[in-house]
């Protein structure tokens, strides 16, 4: 039977991640040990802009913070609550210029480093 799993935020195995433009603080909690679908967990990003083609689909969840996501000619002002939806293929920016931001991410697939022959910044 399948277990539900909870993650304490204090608990979060919070790692940094060289990103094109920057590094963030990363906690990759939803992968292949316990999903054979989908990829999720928190990111924080401080005073930085992250230019990246999606290769996979994406939902962010804006926590705390700001960040500014360009895409597709327009820009959006994200804060606390609000959700963006960025399709597999989606050529953006993630702009925390000046800001911080905490965001929870889910994508799929989980693997989509793998399938790209990469490995995850």
């Amino acid at each position: 039977m399948a277990e539900a799993e909870h993650f304490a935020f204090k608990s979060l195995p919070f790692k940094s991640c060289k990103a094109p433009g920057g590094e963030t603080q990363i906690a990759r909690v939803i992968n292949e040990r316990i999903s054979r679908n989908m990829g999720g967990g928190l990111e924080v990003g401080e005073n930085i802009c992250v230019h990246w083609t999606t290769l996979y689909d994406e939902i962010l969840f804006i926590h705390e913070g700001s960040m500014i996501v360009r895409t597709g000619g327009h820009e959006y002002d994200c804060g606390p609550g609000d959700i963006v939806w960025l399709p597999e293929g989606c050529t953006l920016d993630y702009d925390m210029t000046g800001r911080r931001c905490a965001y929870f991410y889910a994508l799929y697939p989980y693997d989509w480093a793998r399938r790209n022959g990469m490995a995850e910044p």
